[in-house]
């Protein structure tokens, strides 16, 4: 059974004992020690109905295999991974690649904060400024497109000389910039652009904190803050050109896992997305499988997530090592590379790949707890993948802790049993001989299987924002006050999906929104609309 997390293939061992100083999540047991399996185990197995050799349909399930609503990244389809007993790294990543998938921005979402930001520019076009530019520019999770449906767009306002791209000499000091803020905020609200701005002027980087008012995005703006520009481009040539795709699905799980717990604002001591992207390819850098050629990184996002929680929350020496990801990544040492705090020798620390003299993570003062939540959710997932190998095998997980947390209420931890309770449950556990499982586990073997539930969910509040800035789109209402039109952008069909739809081999694909063409405005039911070098409209169903 898949478990040692420096393989694609798997072996059974204890599950982890959850830390003594184990930050509770909302959807954790209260306890601190999950007990050890049983010594002995009955031998037989569950024996499989004749219908159970048949692949059911994607669709027809509405819970997962303990009984639990299946996830939003899991809807309409069945157990991941392929035959009747797949490996469960396999399981997995595939798990993390469908998290990823449902969490990234939809090409609507995304043009959505592209017009925002045009909207602000617009703004700044109309205060006429003499001999001054302005100009808009993102970066942080916008710019790398490493944001969540949740994620605020980081903006600075760049006010250069006119003619020129550099910074106006008038609007270098502090002082300056506090005066700006406060004049740009109240044009932001005489335009429109927002009913309510707050000025943060006395910040170690004054900003304003803001929301579009169409869209109801969230806005933070800086004043000629061009480092957040460098450490983007950093961030995106590691996520598109050193480690294309996986990179982008960690940061992304991990930036979820510390969303959910508000451990992702550094102003309240949590972990930004830069420094997320540094933690993630440094153990990717470091990683001895990854650098023998051993490990292929796309087939094992799920056990390399696994292996990020287990560095960086039981195994990273945090009072010593510093790291960088410069030179294909190394450790240095703290004290001589200068960053070590003597009140604070357990703060983690990071070399800025922009400026070795900056320390990415020295506001980050909430490490103890994100170090403790990450070891926690190590422990987590691991016990979910061994409830569900014993599920697999016995038909229910043969510890009653494990039971307990294969099956528990989804976010639900007021029901968690005590410690007490779950040692003497785990001492008289007496399990049955004709190896039939609970109500709560589902024999069926294509029932759904998530182990990332354990440790992420997307709660209701996230699905409804997502779904009304989607609605929004389509109303048209950000597009009338710009005056533009969504354009999407159309790219060459494959020679296999060419081949199969049978459409011309030069016709372009957009599987969005187009607008009106010659022939008129596709149908809603088209799932897939195709417009060929004549301007043809094609609609094609979703089989393709």
């Amino acid at each position: 059974m898949a478990v040692h997390t420096r393989r694609s293939t798997t072996q059974a061992k204890p599950a982890q004992k959850e830390p003594e100083d184990f930050i509770k999540f909302a959807d954790s047991s209260d306890e601190d020690e999950i007990p050890s399996e049983p010594a002995t185990a009955p031998t037989h197995k569950r024996k499989a109905d004749d219908e159970d050799n048949e692949e059911p349909q994607q669709g027809v399930y509405q819970k997962c295999y303990n009984g639990q609503p299946v996830p939003p990244w899991l809807i309409g389809l069945k157990r991941l991974g392929q035959g009747k007993t797949p490996d469960i790294s396999e399981m997995i990543n595939e798990e993390v690649t469908k998290f990823v998938d449902y969490i990234s921005p939809t090409p609507e979402e995304h043009q959505m904060r592209a017009w925002v930001i045009e909207r602000m520019q617009r703004v700044l076009d109309n205060m006429k400024m003499i001999a001054i530019t302005p100009v808009a520019k993102c970066f942080g999770s916008f710019e790398t497109r490493l944001y969540l449906p949740t994620s605020d767009i980081d903006m600075t306002i760049m006010l250069y000389r006119e003619g020129t791209t550099k910074v106006a000499a008038s609007y270098q000091t502090k002082e300056a910039l506090r005066r700006y803020l406060f004049t740009l905020a109240r044009e932001l609200k005489r335009a429109g652009f927002c009913t309510k701005c707050e000025v943060i002027a006395n910040a170690r980087v004054p900003i304003i904190k803001t929301h579009e008012m169409v869209t109801g995005i969230a806005i933070d703006i800086s004043i000629n803050a061009d480092s957040g520009v460098q450490s983007a481009g950093v961030q995106r040539s590691f996520s598109e050109r050193v480690y294309p795709h996986s990179l982008r699905a960690i940061v992304l799980a991990i930036k979820q896992f510390l969303a959910q717990r508000s451990m992702n604002e550094v102003f309240t001591g949590g972990m930004g997305s830069y420094a997320i992207t540094l933690l993630a390819v440094s153990m990717l850098q470091m990683h001895p499988r990854i650098l023998s050629g051993g490990l292929d990184i796309h087939k094992n996002l799920g056990v390399l997530l696994i292996e990020f929680f287990e560095l960086y929350g039981k195994r990273f020496n945090y009072d010593n090592v510093c790291i960088s990801v410069l030179e294909k990544g190394q450790y240095l040492d703290k004290r001589r590379k200068g960053f070590h705090n003597l009140t604070q020798p357990y703060l983690l620390s990071i070399e800025d790949p922009c400026d070795k003299t900056n320390d990415v993570t020295k506001g980050t003062y909430g490490i103890t707890r994100i170090r403790q939540t990450f070891s926690g959710a190590y422990d987590l997932i691991s016990n979910s993948i061994f409830a569900y190998h014993q599920t697999r095998k016995f038909g229910e997980p043969m510890n009653e802790a494990l039971k307990w947390l294969a099956a528990r209420p989804s976010n639900d931890a007021s029901s968690a049993p005590s410690k007490k309770r779950l040692k003497a449950a785990n001492g008289k556990a007496k399990y049955k001989q004709d190896g039939a499982p609970s109500s709560a586990f589902n024999s069926d073997p294509w029932a759904p299987v998530s182990f990332l539930s354990s440790i992420l969910s997307v709660d209701r509040k996230v699905i409804d924002s997502r779904a009304k800035l989607v609605k929004t789109f389509y109303e048209g209402t950000l597009q009338k006050i710009l005056g533009v039109e969504y354009q999407p952008q159309l790219t060459k069909l494959l020679p296999a999906v060419v081949k199969a739809s049978g459409v011309p081999a030069q016709a372009s694909v957009s599987i969005d929104f187009v607008k009106k063409r010659k022939t008129g405005k596709p149908s809603e039911a088209a799932d897939v609309v195709l417009i060929s070098d004549d301007d043809e409209v094609i609609e094609v169903e979703d089989d393709i």
